[in-house]
């Protein structure tokens, strides 16, 4: 399913909001990840359990990889 290209454009600047809000080790997380993010994945996850909650997710398993390095 496309999305007309009016509510396409909505959604990428709806998106982009949303990511420039997170905190700067989130965004490179992403921005870096050694494996592509799925959108559509990670948007059913939000849609789930809540993007406050898959977020939190993200930053736990950041500490713990950043903690095995150490």
């Amino acid at each position: 399913m496309r999305l007309p290209v009016d509510d396409r454009d909505a959604l990428l600047h709806e998106l982009m909001a949303v990511f420039d809000q997170l905190p700067p080790a989130l965004r490179e997380a992403i921005n870096y990840a050694p494996e592509p993010l799925d959108p559509k994945a990670l948007a059913a996850l939000c849609r789930k359990h809540g993007a406050a909650n898959v977020l939190a997710m993200i930053e736990l398993k950041l500490k713990r990889q950043a903690e095995r390095r150490s």
